[in-house]
């Protein structure tokens, strides 16, 4: 708890400090402030790495390990439980926060304002992160009496996806204020320059968005509650709202936005960003599954979907014209096809082909693909498998077509128990997938014993290529924003857009 309080003292002292060097023009005041904000982000690390190992020992005396872990709990979702709660996820954003200024003192030239005033308002972003922390959500809250056990985490967690997913979308979602607060800082200071320092930084937060919204996707699409609205889950993470900023502030540093739409795409891509994280903190909207069943919903999806590929279609359209001019133009423009390629993957996976079978062992059902190609479906085995406070019903399947095997599937039906309890306290459908380039096989335990089981079957087309397509992007955009710009080409006082992205 110390460390966290000392945090807190530096981002003041570097708020203050480097508030007061930007508004003079000292640089030693500037260099001061950042310095704060290095060593806070250091006692935030240490904040972070305390709240860890008491919840990789079970230090059942903070409120916040029983309130997120439990004995049972294997210990790589303990410590994936540091940034589950809202407390412990504040402290994630903190240290991102501390990090990028950190990275952006580095990396950014000591000429001119733009460093001094980035990094003094990242730090009065860090201040009052550090503290909400402090006085308001304190993760170091201890209890009068220690239970005999924490409550543990939600079922849905504990998936080895989710130790990538959560992180990396805080990570993305957080980072995104020190490329927005670059570019407003940037276009009020008149300077033109400023856009080739903000550019990589545009461009990574961009990319880091892109693979948290696959993540997002990925967790989803295994889940049998999203088994119907699986690709509005970076809506329900809050990384779409993220992502949409990132963009936007692509477009307005690439494009060379005038001032004033400039500093305004600044001020919505941190919004959003923002809002984004609000809803990571809550654990994501709800309600998001009842509006995607909707009429309303569904024509929401469809035109988000409609507006991203004609999004795209025309950014290709201006970049492919210029993409010789560098391998960070080609880059950029194979992230601009792949974008458009997972739209389109996202398009065709609307299309699923849906069936419910009753299956008992030794039995097999006929069912017909999205293609019309009839498979037939057997059903090997039923069993349990307890794993701490987990208990699975696995269902094993066989699927062959024209008498040849062609897939293996393995889903389950996982249940929660709490405590002593012998009834199950959360439920969770983990579908079985076997995936081809053409479509995926995906088969949900609906209900199931010793030697029967009713599940739906799914072909889905596309879907593979949702991943394929999403991993190009992000690499792509990676090394389209960290590739060397090239010489401008024609007059240097109208440069291109594609300038700026190479």
């Amino acid at each position: 708890m110390l460390a966290l309080w000392l945090a807190l003292l530096l981002a003041a002292w570097g708020a203050v400090v480097g508030s007061a060097g930007a508004f003079t023009g000292r640089q030693d005041l500037s260099e001061s402030g950042e310095r704060g904000v290095h060593a806070a982000s250091v006692f935030v690390a240490m904040s972070l790495a305390g709240l860890a190992n008491a919840l990789a020992v079970g230090d059942l005396t903070y409120r916040y390990v029983a309130s997120w872990s439990s004995s049972l709990t294997p210990l790589p979702y303990r410590l994936g439980a540091v940034w589950a709660g809202p407390s412990g996820s504040l402290l994630v954003w903190a240290l991102v926060l501390g990090v990028g200024s950190s990275v952006a003192a580095a990396t950014l030239p000591r000429r001119g304002t733009l460093l001094a005033w980035t990094t003094a308002v990242l730090a009065i972003l860090l201040l009052a992160v550090l503290g909400m922390a402090c006085f308001d959500t304190n993760p170091f809250t201890r209890l009068q009496f220690a239970p005999d056990d924490g409550r543990g985490l939600l079922l849905e967690w504990m998936r080895p996806v989710v130790l990538v997913q959560m992180p990396l979308g805080y990570l993305a979602t957080a980072m995104l204020s020190v490329p927005a607060v670059m570019v407003v800082m940037g276009a009020l200071g008149g300077v033109d320059s400023w856009r080739d320092d903000a550019r990589r930084w545009v461009i990574a937060s961009w990319a880091l968005l892109a693979a948290a919204m696959l993540l997002d996707w990925r967790r989803a699409y295994g889940v049998g509650e999203w088994v119907d609205d699986w690709r509005w889950a970076p809506v329900h993470a809050g990384t779409a709202f993220a992502w949409v900023g990132a963009s936007l502030l692509v477009v307005a540093v690439l494009r060379r936005w005038p001032v004033a739409a400039t500093i305004g795409a600044g001020f919505v891509a941190f919004v959003l960003g923002l809002c984004g994280l609000t809803l990571r903190r809550a654990n994501g909207w709800d309600g998001v599954h009842a509006f995607a069943l909707t009429a309303p919903g569904r024509a929401t999806g469809w035109v988000l979907l409609v507006g991203v590929i004609v999004a795209v279609v025309a950014g290709v359209r201006a970049l492919r014209a210029d993409a010789a001019r560098g391998l960070g133009a080609r880059a950029w423009l194979t992230a601009q096809l792949s974008a458009l390629a997972v739209a389109i993957a996202l398009t065709a996976a609307g299309y699923p082909r849906v069936a419910d079978l009753a299956l008992s062992e030794g039995t097999q059902e006929k069912v017909i693909d999205r293609f019309g190609t009839p498979w037939a479906l057997s059903l090997e085995g039923v069993s349990a498998v307890g794993r701490g406070d987990v208990v699975s019903r696995v269902v094993a399947m066989r699927a062959t077509v024209n008498g040849r095997a062609r897939a293996f599937v393995v889903s389950e039906l996982q249940d929660l128990y709490a405590g002593d309890s012998r009834t199950a306290v959360e439920e969770l459908t983990v579908a079985g997938i076997a995936s081809s380039l053409a479509q995926d096989l995906r088969v949900d335990v609906r209900e199931t014993n010793t030697a029967d089981a009713i599940v739906g079957v799914r072909f889905v087309p596309g879907v593979a290529w949702i991943w394929i397509a999403g991993l190009l992007v992000v690499i792509a955009a990676f090394v389209a924003a960290f590739a060397p710009a090239p010489a401008p080409v024609g007059a240097p006082e109208s440069p291109s857009a594609i300038e700026e992205v190479a």
